[in-house]
């Protein structure tokens, strides 16, 4: 069956793909991501994502300086490396960033999608998506609202 690391690589190029036709983007435009969460997650889905076509992680955001330095080690000496950043907001108000990862403690998640969503970022969340049904209807509501591709990380599902 498929492994993690599949799914990640398919997670990434749909988002790149679905980034592509919301944006009127040709085909070798780069997909230009920023990664929020770096002490797990954000860790692990920054090189897969960077392995990814045309996709380039452009920040990795963490409020711990610390975090960015193992981040940055896992990505293993990209051409343009991330840059580092510990407020999402700023991040977010940068209009060559075309999607946010969001692999931040759960409670960050439907937030996240939300800012990112109204400056017209597509979004990759982890699981769980939010913490109840409310949220969870206002990430659906702004996904539509701004035109922007949300994808939820069910690996389990999803394989």
């Amino acid at each position: 069956g498929p492994t993690r690391r599949d799914f990640l690589a398919t997670s990434a190029v749909t988002l790149s793909a679905a980034a592509y036709a919301g944006a009127g983007r040709k085909p070798n435009d780069r997909v230009r991501v920023a990664v929020m969460g770096l002490r797990v997650r954000g860790k692990q889905l920054a090189p897969a994502f960077a392995a990814a076509p045309n996709v380039e992680v452009t920040h990795l955001i963490d409020p711990d300086p610390a975090m960015v330095k193992p981040a940055l080690d896992a990505l293993k000496n990209p051409a343009s490396p991330p840059k580092a950043a510990t407020d999402v907001r700023t991040v977010l108000d940068d209009k060559t960033v075309t999607a946010l990862v969001v692999a931040a403690p759960d409670h960050w998640h439907a937030l996240a999608t939300l800012w990112a969503a109204e400056r017209g970022k597509h979004v990759y969340v982890e699981k769980p998506v939010s913490h109840n049904l409310a949220e969870g209807r206002r990430m659906v509501e702004a996904a539509r609202k701004y035109k922007v591709v949300v994808q939820a990380g069910t690996q389990r599902r999803s394989q």
